[in-house]
């Protein structure tokens, strides 16, 4: 059975599950990072992008940057490599497998499903292991999924190590990412959930930017937390309109009054609010006078723009 048939983007799986799904049952018995299925084209690429206890052996190279995924091979293998030939030419699919954590209070979990991927390019002059560039076939910009958006925007340096990689797709926006990325329609705009939906990779850039958190909160519920331009979307160039530093993750009610210009932020974050609202609002909307947020420098020109409005 191929996996895409019968296996959902996002959703978690043991190898136990696949060995059953999949009518594959040496899987279960597996502990290697890959899989080829037999009778199939399809191989299984299990992934645990924080590697405790590895670090000697194993370096950080697997992660997503965008929808493209960071992967080193088996240590016993080369571009040259039949295996890796195969995976080159499109003659055999991989299908991704990732998880954050291999155990967690010694309890072993399960991989989730990140779907298919191609071949894009590699690393020259890396072996044993090589080190390639996929793109992402399924990867899914406008997910609501916690499990694939804390795995789309891991990386290395988020536990304080790095990779020994040279290639950066850092800021590489691929086609499949330019068609899909749209300016949200007034029913999409004035829902609760506000330009969450129809901006896609962009929400992403966002959350990572503010550490999936609203500055103001700390909220950290991302499936309600609002990626908002400082300035709006009618407002701004096209180049404005992907810029992440043109972007605020906030909770719906502050996002609310920063769409309507009834708060904003200093150069150096500090909260303004405006004089439309009376005290006995701005108490109850705990609008207090020390809220600060983290602001960047290339925030900053946008700011100006908003506090003019």
């Amino acid at each position: 059975m191929e996996p895409e048939k019968v296996l959902d983007l996002g959703s978690k799986y043991s190898k136990k599950d696949l060995s059953s799904l999949l009518d594959q049952p040496n899987l279960s018995f597996v502990r290697e990072g890959i899989f080829n299925c037999k009778n199939s084209s399809s191989s299984l690429f299990f992934v645990d992008l924080e590697k405790k206890d590895k670090e000697k052996k194993f370096h950080f190279n697997d992660f997503f940057e965008g929808d493209f995924f960071h992967w080193d091979s088996q240590t016993t293998q080369n571009i040259d490599s039949p295996k890796i030939q195969e995976i080159v030419s499109g003659n055999v699919t991989p299908h991704l497998f990732v998880r954050v954590n291999p155990k967690i209070k010694n309890v072993t979990l399960p991989f989730v499903y990140c779907g298919k991927l191609i071949y894009h390019s590699h690393e020259e002059k890396t072996s044993n292991p090589v080190h390639i560039i996929f793109q992402s076939v399924d990867y899914d910009d406008f997910t609501e999924n916690d499990d694939l958006i804390d795995i789309y925007l891991w990386n290395p340096l988020k536990i304080g190590m790095k990779t020994s990689s040279k290639i950066s797709m850092k800021g590489i926006i691929s086609d499949k990412r330019k068609k899909e990325y749209k300016k949200p329609d007034k029913t999409e705009r004035k829902g609760m959930v506000t330009s969450r939906v129809g901006q896609g990779y962009y929400r992403q850039q966002i959350i990572d930017k503010w550490n999936g958190m609203c500055p103001i909160t700390g909220i950290d519920i991302k499936s309600i937390l609002i990626s908002s331009h400082i300035v709006r979307w009618s407002e701004s160039t096209d180049k404005e309109r992907l810029d992440p530093e043109n972007g605020i993750l906030l909770s719906p009610i502050f996002d609310s009054l920063f769409d309507r210009y009834l708060i904003s932020f200093k150069d150096n974050g500090e909260l303004l609010i405006s004089k439309k609202l009376n005290q006995k609002n701005v108490i109850k909307l705990g609008l207090r006078k020390d809220i600060k947020i983290n602001v960047s420098k290339g925030m900053i020109k946008y700011l100006i723009r908003h506090r003019k409005k």
